[in-house]
């Protein structure tokens, strides 16, 4: 909360606060797989997989509500259903679904030793997912990229 009050506070009046980020949601096809993986086949206690998860991802209800009590007048808070395509894999592992499963997910991997069970782990929601991202006409991959665009602005004195 202190974060968008801290930014109405820079705001002159009249001045607007516009962003976009990732919306409840996002990615939900990913984050339901590497907690699956993690929780039953690395044996991680779920409670342990949410303190490492860094993803937030709000609703629009929430934003707006969290916009408004830090004084902003509430022009756009709206989710959008966007499926982003995958770059395409290479050989080293740092394209397509594994490089995005081992950036994106690194604080879930860290969880697991570096090495061979970090590599079954990324294998693993790579297997489970490549049916659910995978589009049979043409072979690409496309995740289920949720975004939360919200327009702020301070009221005039």
């Amino acid at each position: 909360m202190s974060f968008f009050s801290d930014i109405f506070s820079l705001l002159k009046p009249g001045g607007s606060f516009v962003f976009e980020m990732g919306g409840a949601g996002n990615v939900a096809e990913v984050h339901a797989v590497l907690v699956s993986v993690l929780c039953h086949h690395c044996n991680i206690p779920m409670e342990k997989i949410k303190e490492a998860d860094p993803w937030f991802f709000p609703s629009d209800v929430w934003m707006r509500g969290t916009l408004e009590k830090a004084g902003f007048e509430v022009k756009v808070a709206e989710l959008e259903y966007r499926p982003t395509k995958a770059t395409p894999s290479s050989s080293d592992g740092s394209g397509g679904l594994e490089g995005w499963v081992r950036l994106m997910g690194a604080q879930f991997l860290d969880l697991v030793e570096k090495g061979e069970a970090r590599d079954d782990v990324v294998k693993q929601v790579c297997a489970a997912l490549e049916d659910v991202i995978t589009r049979v006409e043409d072979g690409s991959q496309w995740l289920g990229y949720v975004r939360l665009r919200a327009v702020g602005r301070k009221p005039p004195p």
